[in-house]
């Protein structure tokens, strides 16, 4: 079963950093790091195979299953060498007992060549930093969160990261969102080695710590409704539902994969973050002021998108008439709309001499007195229009005047020089032109490109008031 979220977007004015931080965290430490796990592994295996320790060992191991793993006579009978061997050298339970009763009866060469490959086998990432609970370290608490298994481990985990990282920092905040990080990932672990107290199996990933932010992302919007996405089995779909009602569902999965599923996965750690984050983040919404918790809402569309969804039906319809009219009456309504003048754009090029058309590129142009508005898709629309259009009509002396002022503004050299001339073929004279025309002069001259430094400023005096 997969449930996940479909409707959160980032606000990329306030990039999470921190998300992405962790993300590429975690991919340079498997890609230069855990890389070289094949090598050390070679290495530690090397040494075993041309010491004298698989005769030594293998005699001893019987005795260590009859003794402490009863269980493993049935996987022993049934897998043979193969099961054995990979005990032997993986095993830190069977290790352990081997290396107590070697000093207590003083096998010094023997003890000497298992330390020497158990060292070799620890440098492994997995067992360096890796959380075992029944040793657990500084490194593997907080280095286990870092590390996995393969790239699809890897890979899951960051998707998981980033579809519910990137609203849970923008809510609560880069310092918050890497410690309830970090503290999910710690109590995800604690919950692990509780369950699995005794066990010598190191558990690495940082599916908790996601798992966490999985809590922390219910936290944070409550009982809002949000669109959810799901499988289960082969079917697959979306519902709408308060955020909270998901988190029991996350925590019966995680309950039902502990009794029915792999035994590889960490269930319990997954339990543990699911709970931490949430509990961890409600309480901070508690203590901080509700305005400091920054949450998207699903707000309902606005006339503009109302009125483009109406557009686009009728333009997949067929009804491309149908679908110009309504853009052009749209772009009336919403003259500050990009992607209504996009459209209307759009639907009129099927006529490219039309005076629909040259009208919808007349609303882009307009858009250059708005100073909030961007200056880009208007000069990039400039461009194009002038490329395409073998008469712009459009482009009025006025148009221009507004375009090339604004132009001039944004450091858009190119386009005023286009304006401008276009303006003197129109046999134009405007002050503005002049003061234009003297930027001009000054931008080429600090580019250091005299000759149209110099036909900029014969134009300039061309428009200077003529003396009596």
């Amino acid at each position: 079963m997969l449930i996940i979220p479909i409707q959160n977007k980032p606000d990329w004015r306030r990039p999470p950093l921190v998300c992405f931080a962790l993300i590429l965290a975690n991919l340079l430490v498997f890609v230069l790091y855990q890389s070289g796990d094949e090598d050390r592994w070679r290495v530690a295996e090397e040494f075993y195979f041309s010491s004298e320790l698989p005769v030594l060992d293998e005699g001893r191991f019987y005795e260590f299953v009859d003794a402490e793993k009863p269980e493993w006579r049935t996987q022993a009978q049934g897998a043979g060498e193969e099961f054995i061997y990979e005990q032997l050298l993986w095993s830190r339970e069977f290790h352990n007992w081997l290396v107590t009763r070697l000093e207590q009866e003083g096998a010094e060469q023997w003890l000497a060549q298992r330390q020497q490959f158990a060292e070799r086998r620890d440098s492994l990432s997995s067992f360096a930093f890796g959380l075992i609970p029944a040793e657990p370290t500084l490194n593997g608490l907080l280095g286990h969160m870092f590390l996995h298994g393969g790239w699809d481990h890897l890979l899951g985990n960051m998707v998981f990261l980033l579809l519910f990282g990137l609203s849970v920092e923008l809510a609560l905040g880069a310092a918050w969102f890497i410690g309830l990080y970090l503290l999910g990932g710690l109590a995800a672990a604690g919950l692990h080695m509780g369950v699995e107290a005794g066990s010598m199996m190191p558990m690495i990933g940082a599916s908790g710590a996601v798992s966490a932010v999985m809590g922390m992302f219910v936290a944070v919007y409550g009982i809002r409704r949000l669109r959810f996405f799901y499988t289960l089995g082969f079917a697959f779909g979306e519902f709408t539902a308060p955020a909270l009602m998901v988190l029991p569902l996350w925590l019966g999965k995680e309950v039902f994969g502990y009794f029915f599923g792999s035994e590889n996965i960490a269930y319990w750690a997954h339990f543990g973050g699911l709970i931490a984050g949430f509990v961890c983040t409600m309480a901070l919404i508690r203590v901080r002021p509700s305005r400091e918790i920054q949450v998207e809402e699903d707000l309902p569309p606005t006339p503009e998108q109302l009125a483009l969804a109406r557009i686009e039906s009728l333009q997949n319809s067929g009804k491309l008439l149908e679908a110009g009219q309504a853009a052009t009456a749209a772009v009336r309504q919403h003259p500050e709309s990009l992607s209504l003048i996009r459209k209307s754009i759009e639907l009129t090029a099927l006529a490219p001499e039309s005076e629909a058309h040259h009208r919808a590129w007349l609303g882009l142009f307009a858009l250059a007195k708005m100073p909030e508005q961007d200056f880009a898709p208007v000069a990039e629309g400039l461009e194009s229009y002038l490329a395409q259009t073998r008469e712009p009509r459009a482009l009025t002396a006025r148009v221009c005047l507004v375009l090339a002022q604004r132009a001039a503004g944004e450091k858009h050299w190119g386009l005023v020089e286009v304006l401008l001339q276009r303006l003197q073929q129109k046999q134009q004279r405007h002050p503005l032109m002049a003061r234009l025309a003297n930027g001009l002069v000054e931008h080429y001259r600090r580019c250091g490109d005299e000759e149209r430094a110099r036909r900029a400023l014969d134009f300039a005096r061309t428009l200077q008031p003529a003396a009596v």
